[in-house]
Protein backbone atom coordinates (compact mmCIF):
# COMPACT_ATOMS: atom_id res chain seq x y z
CA UNK A 1 0.00 0.00 0.00
CA UNK A 2 1.33 3.46 -0.84
CA UNK A 3 0.14 6.94 -0.02
CA UNK A 4 0.87 9.77 -2.42
CA UNK A 5 0.05 13.44 -2.03
CA UNK A 6 -0.50 15.64 -5.06
CA UNK A 7 0.33 19.25 -4.19
CA UNK A 8 -0.04 22.37 -6.29
CA UNK A 9 2.97 23.54 -8.26
CA UNK A 10 4.71 26.62 -6.84
CA UNK A 11 3.24 28.78 -9.64
CA UNK A 12 -0.35 27.82 -8.81
CA UNK A 13 -2.64 30.54 -7.52
CA UNK A 14 -3.13 30.79 -3.76
CA UNK A 15 -6.32 29.13 -2.59
CA UNK A 16 -6.00 26.24 -5.04
CA UNK A 17 -7.39 23.03 -3.55
CA UNK A 18 -4.90 20.32 -2.70
CA UNK A 19 -5.80 16.78 -3.64
CA UNK A 20 -4.50 13.94 -1.51
CA UNK A 21 -4.64 10.57 -3.22
CA UNK A 22 -4.59 7.30 -1.31
CA UNK A 23 -3.38 4.40 -3.47
CA UNK A 24 -3.96 0.88 -2.21
CA UNK A 25 -2.40 -1.87 -4.31
CA UNK A 26 -4.04 -5.26 -3.84
CA UNK A 27 -1.76 -8.09 -4.99
CA UNK A 28 -3.15 -10.50 -7.61
CA UNK A 29 -3.44 -13.33 -5.08
CA UNK A 30 -5.72 -11.18 -2.89
CA UNK A 31 -7.90 -9.64 -5.61
CA UNK A 32 -11.03 -10.95 -3.84
CA UNK A 33 -10.21 -8.44 -1.06
CA UNK A 34 -10.49 -5.43 -3.40
CA UNK A 35 -14.16 -4.67 -2.59
CA UNK A 36 -13.38 -4.69 1.14
CA UNK A 37 -10.38 -2.40 0.56
CA UNK A 38 -12.65 0.00 -1.38
CA UNK A 39 -15.20 -0.02 1.44
CA UNK A 40 -12.50 0.75 4.00
CA UNK A 41 -11.08 3.54 1.82
CA UNK A 42 -14.58 5.06 1.58
CA UNK A 43 -15.00 4.86 5.36
CA UNK A 44 -11.62 6.55 5.79
CA UNK A 45 -12.69 9.36 3.43
CA UNK A 46 -15.99 9.76 5.30
CA UNK A 47 -14.16 10.03 8.62
CA UNK A 48 -11.79 12.68 7.29
CA UNK A 49 -14.65 14.75 5.84
CA UNK A 50 -16.50 14.56 9.17
CA UNK A 51 -13.52 15.70 11.22
CA UNK A 52 -12.25 18.41 8.89
CA UNK A 53 -15.10 20.77 7.89
CA UNK A 54 -14.93 21.78 4.24
CA UNK A 55 -12.86 18.75 3.22
CA UNK A 56 -14.63 16.50 0.73
CA UNK A 57 -13.66 12.93 0.02
CA UNK A 58 -14.47 11.32 -3.31
CA UNK A 59 -15.75 7.77 -3.74
CA UNK A 60 -13.07 5.09 -4.00
CA UNK A 61 -12.12 4.17 -7.55
CA UNK A 62 -10.66 0.88 -8.71
CA UNK A 63 -8.71 0.11 -11.86
CA UNK A 64 -6.80 -2.87 -13.16
CA UNK A 65 -3.08 -2.28 -13.65
CA UNK A 66 -0.86 -3.66 -16.39
CA UNK A 67 -1.65 -4.44 -20.01
CA UNK A 68 -5.34 -4.89 -19.29
CA UNK A 69 -5.75 -1.35 -17.94
CA UNK A 70 -9.42 -0.39 -17.71
CA UNK A 71 -11.32 2.80 -17.07
CA UNK A 72 -11.92 3.34 -13.35
CA UNK A 73 -15.04 1.72 -11.98
CA UNK A 74 -17.00 3.88 -9.56
CA UNK A 75 -19.70 2.31 -7.41
CA UNK A 76 -23.13 3.94 -7.38
CA UNK A 77 -23.49 6.63 -4.77
CA UNK A 78 -26.15 9.33 -4.52
CA UNK A 79 -25.02 12.60 -6.07
CA UNK A 80 -25.80 16.12 -5.06
CA UNK A 81 -27.24 17.47 -1.83
CA UNK A 82 -29.61 15.13 0.03
CA UNK A 83 -31.60 16.37 3.02
CA UNK A 84 -33.16 13.48 4.93
CA UNK A 85 -35.81 15.10 7.13
CA UNK A 86 -36.93 11.97 8.98
CA UNK A 87 -33.45 10.89 10.03
CA UNK A 88 -32.10 14.44 10.41
CA UNK A 89 -29.20 13.77 8.04
CA UNK A 90 -27.64 15.78 5.25
CA UNK A 91 -25.18 14.38 2.71
CA UNK A 92 -23.31 15.67 -0.29
CA UNK A 93 -22.53 13.12 -3.01
CA UNK A 94 -23.25 10.34 -0.51
CA UNK A 95 -20.91 11.68 2.18
CA UNK A 96 -22.50 12.76 5.47
CA UNK A 97 -22.34 16.40 6.46
CA UNK A 98 -22.06 17.19 10.17
CA UNK A 99 -24.52 19.91 11.11
CA UNK A 100 -25.33 21.34 14.52
CA UNK A 101 -28.90 20.93 15.75
CA UNK A 102 -29.97 24.50 14.81
CA UNK A 103 -28.12 24.37 11.48
CA UNK A 104 -30.12 21.30 10.47
CA UNK A 105 -33.37 22.80 11.78
CA UNK A 106 -32.77 26.01 9.80
CA UNK A 107 -31.86 24.18 6.59
CA UNK A 108 -34.84 21.80 6.93
CA UNK A 109 -37.28 24.64 7.60
CA UNK A 110 -36.18 26.55 4.50
CA UNK A 111 -35.98 23.38 2.36
CA UNK A 112 -39.59 22.46 3.18
CA UNK A 113 -40.77 25.72 1.57
CA UNK A 114 -38.49 26.20 -1.44
CA UNK A 115 -38.52 29.50 -3.35
CA UNK A 116 -40.33 31.29 -0.48
CA UNK A 117 -38.55 34.17 1.22
CA UNK A 118 -38.68 33.90 5.01
CA UNK A 119 -37.89 36.81 7.31
CA UNK A 120 -35.35 36.55 10.11
CA UNK A 121 -38.17 37.10 12.60
CA UNK A 122 -40.14 34.16 11.20
CA UNK A 123 -37.04 31.95 11.27
CA UNK A 124 -36.37 32.94 14.87
CA UNK A 125 -39.98 32.16 15.78
CA UNK A 126 -39.91 28.69 14.17
CA UNK A 127 -36.33 27.42 14.39
CA UNK A 128 -35.60 28.97 17.79
CA UNK A 129 -39.16 28.53 19.14
CA UNK A 130 -37.82 27.06 22.39
CA UNK A 131 -36.09 30.40 23.07
CA UNK A 132 -38.03 33.56 23.74
CA UNK A 133 -37.45 36.76 21.77
CA UNK A 134 -35.12 39.15 23.52
CA UNK A 135 -33.18 36.30 25.14
CA UNK A 136 -29.61 37.47 25.71
CA UNK A 137 -28.02 35.20 23.08
CA UNK A 138 -30.77 35.48 20.43
CA UNK A 139 -30.94 38.27 17.85
CA UNK A 140 -31.53 38.75 14.13
CA UNK A 141 -27.78 38.25 13.67
CA UNK A 142 -28.14 34.75 15.12
CA UNK A 143 -29.88 33.73 11.88
CA UNK A 144 -27.17 35.41 9.78
CA UNK A 145 -24.44 33.55 11.67
CA UNK A 146 -26.15 30.18 11.22
CA UNK A 147 -26.71 30.84 7.50
CA UNK A 148 -23.02 31.74 7.10
CA UNK A 149 -21.95 28.53 8.86
CA UNK A 150 -24.37 26.45 6.79
CA UNK A 151 -23.04 27.93 3.55
CA UNK A 152 -19.48 27.12 4.60
CA UNK A 153 -20.42 23.50 5.30
CA UNK A 154 -22.47 23.15 2.10
CA UNK A 155 -19.47 24.14 -0.02
CA UNK A 156 -20.39 24.02 -3.70
CA UNK A 157 -24.07 23.74 -2.71
CA UNK A 158 -24.03 26.98 -0.68
CA UNK A 159 -25.99 28.67 -3.48
CA UNK A 160 -29.17 26.92 -2.31
CA UNK A 161 -29.39 29.48 0.51
CA UNK A 162 -30.25 32.83 -1.06
CA UNK A 163 -30.17 36.14 0.78
CA UNK A 164 -33.02 38.48 -0.14
CA UNK A 165 -31.79 41.88 1.01
CA UNK A 166 -34.14 43.55 3.43
CA UNK A 167 -36.47 40.53 3.53
CA UNK A 168 -34.67 37.41 4.74
CA UNK A 169 -33.59 34.10 3.22
CA UNK A 170 -34.94 31.47 0.88
CA UNK A 171 -34.05 27.96 -0.26
CA UNK A 172 -33.45 27.70 -4.01
CA UNK A 173 -32.70 24.09 -4.96
CA UNK A 174 -31.60 24.98 -8.50
CA UNK A 175 -31.16 22.21 -11.05
CA UNK A 176 -33.59 19.31 -10.49
CA UNK A 177 -31.81 16.21 -9.21
CA UNK A 178 -28.92 18.05 -7.55
CA UNK A 179 -30.89 18.65 -4.36
CA UNK A 180 -33.20 16.00 -2.94
CA UNK A 181 -35.45 16.23 0.09
CA UNK A 182 -36.34 12.83 1.57
CA UNK A 183 -38.39 11.56 4.49
CA UNK A 184 -36.29 8.54 5.30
Amino acid sequence: MGVYQAVPEPGDAPGTAVQIVLVIEVPPGLSDSAPEAMRLADEFGTLISQWLPGVRAQKAVTSALGAQRQEPLVADRPTGLVIDLANRRVSIDGYPLRLAYREFALLAYLARIPHRTVSRETLLAHVWRDRHAGHADISDRTVDTHIRRLRAKLGEHAHVLTTVRGHGYRFDPGTPGHVRLTNG
